[in-house]
């Protein structure tokens, strides 16, 4: 069951809609614009490549990604076969709870087979399969190796026109829709018109990575082809591998409030082998590694909180990271943007127009996207020392009971794939409440020891 909720069909604007930046977000933005823009130009900075390769300006691109259910229930509805066709090409077909090992609180969940799927592959792979469908869109144009450098707007200042490029041109349109990710450069744009940005919640987390892929010869011990392996909180620390395209896994390693794994590949391994389940140090030790080891740090949590803008450029939104940017162990991102998308398209059906009740429509929607996620991630975040911020109501209660629902998870089904269906962000968190569920977890979710008093997140979900 979908937490969103699907328009009656597209209704026709009129005009042009131009997107700043050719990402996930900005791609889902530019094929809903299209069914209802008579033009859609989609502009991008970066020259794109010709085939499946990490961008310097996308900088989870060489970090695991899933496609959760609800964001390929999105793709699959704006690009028919879509997800065949990922298959097809090399991407690993997933259940997320039977081919999903999870370690967490001292033990493993239960794995039911569930309708939870999603294709898992790289970033890369994904973004250039999409990207390619958008560019065969009719009325959709995308631009690369182009800065967008300001708005234009009419006399008054109250209405955008379109965009300044670096060359000194402009580019006329009736929207323009900021998916230029968590820097959202048309703040600055914005203000220069003479409007202040959204007020903005920041959460100090200081996370940093190191992933690497390695040949896949076969199945991993156990059958799954995915998991994570969750340390205790104390200890800051958390792995995760997953089947890409390419017969390769791709692991990283985490380390949370300012923990930093070893980018050095033995001394890595032996980090590994602290966490309490050898299964991804098992398989780091028995795959030969293919390139590189990469790194990322992630400063902070970001969410700009548009629906209490109430002065504001008419023609002018934010979508994807420009909205909210959680820490990317959550996997949130680009479900998240897509879903955005999705409700963007929705009020545009509902207005007809670009005019303030859209703008008003849209940011309070695309605030209840992210409200839930949001939420999840910052709450998961303050199971660590040292995570520093506004902490959102309830965490430690909902922190505590989610440490239930976790150990539940390990000898419940029904609960396991509940959990599931939260973090695939096909049922709200408050399912978990549930009279049927909540006995079972009462009942199933005691345990001793520290495990058991904090949750931490469930990673690498995207």
């Amino acid at each position: 069951m979908s937490w969103t909720t699907r328009s009656r069909g597209p209704r026709r604007v009129g005009g042009t809609a131009l997107v700043v930046g050719a990402g996930m977000a900005g791609l889902c933005a530019a094929r809903v614009a299209a069914e209802r823009f008579d033009r859609v130009l989609v502009l991008d900075r970066d020259t794109l490549p010709p085939a499946p390769a990490p961008r310097a300006r996308v900088p989870q691109g060489r970090q695991p990604h899933l496609l959760l259910p609800a964001g390929a229930r999105c793709l699959e509805g704006w690009f028919p076969g879509l997800v065949d066709d990922l298959v097809a090409r090399g991407a690993v077909p997933l259940d997320l709870c039977a081919d999903f090992y999870w370690h967490q609180c001292g033990g493993v969940l239960r794995r039911p087979a569930s309708a939870l799927r999603g294709p898992a592959m790289s970033r890369p792979f994904l973004e250039d399969a999409v990207r390619r469908r958008v560019g065969l869109v009719p009325g959709v144009t995308v631009r690369d190796g182009v800065t967008a450098v300001g708005l234009t707007a009419d006399p008054t200042g109250r209405r955008v026109t379109g965009v300044r490029l670096g060359d000194g041109s402009t580019v006329a349109a009736d929207l323009v829709v900021d998916a230029t990710g968590r820097s959202a450069h048309s703040l600055d744009w914005v203000r220069a018109l003479g409007y202040e940005p959204p007020p903005v919640s920041v959460v100090r987390v200081d996370t940093r990575y190191v992933s690497r892929t390695y040949r896949r010869s076969g199945p991993a011990e156990g059958g799954w082809k995915a998991a994570a392996v969750v340390g205790e909180p104390a200890t800051r620390r958390l792995a995760v591998a997953l089947a890409i395209e390419g017969d390769r896994w791709i692991t990283f390693v985490a380390g949370l409030g300012g923990e930093s794994p070893p980018v050095d590949e033995e001394q890595r391994r032996a980090y590994v082998r602290t966490l309490p389940s050898p299964v991804i140090a098992d398989l780091m030790a028995t795959c030969e590694p293919l390139g590189a080891a990469s790194t990322h740090r992630f400063a902070d949590d970001r969410r700009r909180h548009v629906e209490r803008l109430r002065r504001f450029p008419l023609g002018w939104v934010l979508l994807g990271d420009a909205v909210s940017s959680f820490d990317p162990i959550y996997g949130q991102g680009m479900t998240s943007a897509a879903l955005q998308a999705e409700a963007l398209g929705r009020c545009l059906d509902r207005t007809g127009a670009v005019d303030r009740a859209l703008a008003r429509r849209y940011f309070a929607a695309a605030s209840r996207v992210v409200a839930v996620p949001w939420s999840l991630a910052v709450g998961g975040d303050f199971a660590y020392p040292g995570t520093e911020g506004p902490r959102p109501a309830g965490t430690d209660l909902l922190n505590r009971y989610v440490a239930r629902t976790v150990v539940a998870a390990q000898h419940d089904d029904a609960v396991a794939l509940r959990l599931n269906e939260v973090q695939a962000m096909v049922r709200r968190p408050g399912s978990l409440f549930l009279p049927g569920i909540a006995l079972r977890v009462l009942r199933r979710g005691r345990a001793t020891g520290p495990a058991s008093e904090r949750v931490l997140p469930r990673p690498a979900r995207a």
